[in-house]
C-alpha cells in the first residue's frame, strides 16, 4: 500500500486572455517563472510578438480574503458552507500565429505537480483547431493528400524535451543556444 497521498488536481479554468488585466496576469506568471525563478533576462520577457499573440490564462479558485468591513448578511451572501472565491492565475502559454509557434509555457511552481502544462498545451491545440479558418492558408495551414494540418513549433529548454515528446512533439535539428540556455526545436502537427 502506498503511503503517499494522491495528487488531486484543483479545479481550473483555461481561457484566452482578452482584457488588459488578464494579459498582464500572463506576463506576471512568465516573469515569475522565467526571470525570477530561472534567471532569464527581464528585459526580453515581453517582446515584439506579445501584441499579436494569443495568450492563454489558467486560473484556479481560491478563498477570497475577508472583507475589511464588518459583514452584514444579505440575500446575495454565500450560504452556510460556501466560501466566496477569487480566481488565482497559475499558468499561461502563448501562441504566436505569424510563426505558428508555442512559446512562454509557464506554470507556478506549487501547481506543476498537477499536469497543468498538458492542460495548457492541449487547450492551445484545441484553440488552433477551432480557429484554423483565421490562420494564414498556405503559410500555417498545410493541405496534403486531403489532410489539413498546422505545424506548431516550439523552442524547448533541454529539461522539458521529455514533456513535449509525451505531447507528440518531435525534435528537429541540433540543439542551439537561446538567451544563454540550450534549446531544441520541437515540432507538432495539429490535424484539422
Amino acid at each position: 500500500m502506498s503511503t503517499s497521498a494522491a495528487k488531486v488536481r484543483p479545479p481550473f479554468t483555461l481561457k484566452v486572455a482578452q482584457t488588459k488585466d488578464e494579459i498582464e496576469a500572463c506576463y506576471d506568471i512568465r516573469i515569475e517563472v522565467f526571470s525570477v525563478e530561472q534567471g532569464f533576462p527581464l528585459d526580453t520577457e515581453i517582446d515584439e510578438y506579445d501584441p499579436t499573440s494569443i495568450h492563454f490564462l489558467l486560473t484556479t479558485p481560491i478563498p477570497s480574503p475577508p472583507s475589511e468591513q464588518t459583514r452584514i448578511p444579505s440575500l446575495s451572501s454565500p450560504t452556510e458552507g460556501e466560501e466566496e472565491t477569487t480566481e488565482k492565475s497559475i499558468g499561461t502559454i502563448r501562441y504566436v500565429p505569424s510563426l505558428s509557434k508555442l512559446t512562454r509555457l509557464a506554470v507556478e511552481k506549487e501547481y506543476r505537480k498537477y499536469g497543468f502544462g498538458k492542460v495548457l498545451v492541449d487547450g492551445m491545440h484545441k484553440w488552433i483547431k477551432d480557429n484554423e479558418d483565421k490562420l494564414e492558408k498556405g503559410k500555417i495551414v498545410q493541405e496534403e493528400g486531403g489532410k489539413k494540418t498546422i505545424k506548431v513549433k516550439c523552442h524547448s529548454q533541454i529539461p522539458a524535451i521529455p514533456f513535449y515528446a509525451k505531447m507528440g512533439y518531435v525534435a528537429e535539428g541540433p540543439e542551439f543556444d537561446e538567451e544563454g540556455a540550450p534549446h531544441q526545436l520541437m515540432v507538432y502537427e495539429v490535424e484539422i
